[in-house]
């Protein structure tokens, strides 16, 4: 700046300084030291503009033309709307591992293979399963759904006098399995109780399990009810279950449908009476030797053990 000034003021004052033949001599001498100095002093401005850094030129930014006035008739133009700034994405899902396409292709195919197996056999078995059931229907000569639903079977109850059929059976010199005779009496029913009356010894050294009346009803099913014999002044022995098979017979007709009697011994024809006035019905099981002709009228049905003695003889 000091530069630019001196030269202005040199140049100004050589324009009014007079002619150089009108200047006097002193005069020039002085000026030329002012100048001398000048020069100097403009030496040193520079050298120190040079070791200084240099200063960055501020940046003018550039400020928007104002909007021009619409001339008349013309319309106003509205300013542009100030653009929404950009929405920042939405982070993204972690990919799903990848699985190779062939070895997951193979897979499916395999569990296809495995499935059309599997549903052929199933269809075979069904194909099976309905000629089966055709071949029972005809059989039948009924289909499935035109079968009645079958009747509750009936209640039946056994009681068996066992001294009466026990020698009934060695008259006629045959061994009965008594086993197989419950067997026989509840085939198609329900079986509610089975007792057998058998009389024992008096003896009680005896065991009750091998004695003579005891002995074929042991693990059969039955419930054995006993009874001492009785020996009489005459030397008789002789043990009467009347009483107690009676009383049991009463006592279950309510929850029976059927009363099976084996015994042939006519003292029960009161019994039978009674029972078949209660709606229960009565069967009497015996040799046909050994049934009395009271027990033989009165009885809903009657079975002669001789004419079963292929199915009821003991092996």
């Amino acid at each position: 700046m000091s530069l630019r000034f001196f030269g202005r003021q040199q140049v100004t004052e050589q324009e009014k300084a007079p002619p150089a033949d009108e200047v006097p001599s002193a005069t020039r001498a002085a000026e030329r030291s002012r100048t001398s100095g000048a020069a100097r002093r403009a030496a040193r401005a520079r050298k120190a503009r040079t070791q200084q850094p240099a200063k960055p030129a501020p940046v003018e930014t550039p400020q928007p033309a104002p909007p021009e006035a619409p001339s008349r008739g013309q319309r106003r133009r509205r300013p542009p709307a100030a653009e929404a700034p950009p929405k920042k994405p939405a982070p993204e899902a972690p990919a799903p591992p990848t699985v190779e396409v062939s070895g997951l292709e193979s897979l499916l195919a395999k569990q296809g293979r495995l499935l059309e197996d599997f549903a052929s056999k199933q269809l075979t078995v069904m194909r099976s399963v309905q000629r089966s059931l055709s071949a029972v229907e005809k059989r039948l000569g009924a289909r499935p759904e035109q079968v009645e639903p079958s009747a509750p079977l009936p209640r039946v109850g056994i009681f068996v006098d066992v001294p009466n059929v026990m020698y009934a059976a060695e008259r006629q010199g045959v061994v009965i399995d008594y086993a197989r005779l419950l067997s026989f009496l509840s085939r198609g029913r329900e079986l509610v109780r089975a007792s057998a009356y058998a009389p024992i010894s008096d003896d009680p050294q005896v065991k009750i399990e091998s004695q003579r009346f005891v002995q074929p009803f042991v693990d059969r099913g039955y419930r054995i009810v006993t009874k001492p014999l009785k020996r009489y002044a005459d030397g008789s022995i002789k043990a009467n279950f009347d009483v107690e098979l009676a009383i049991d017979i009463l006592t279950m007709s309510d929850r029976l449908d059927i009363v099976s009697l084996v015994s042939g011994d006519g003292d029960f024809r009161r019994l039978v009476e009674m029972v078949a006035s209660k709606g229960v019905r009565v069967e009497v099981v015996a040799f046909a030797q050994s049934m009395s002709h009271e027990l033989r009228a009165i009885a809903d049905q009657c079975v002669e053990v001789g004419e079963h003695l292929s199915e009821l003889r003991a092996r």
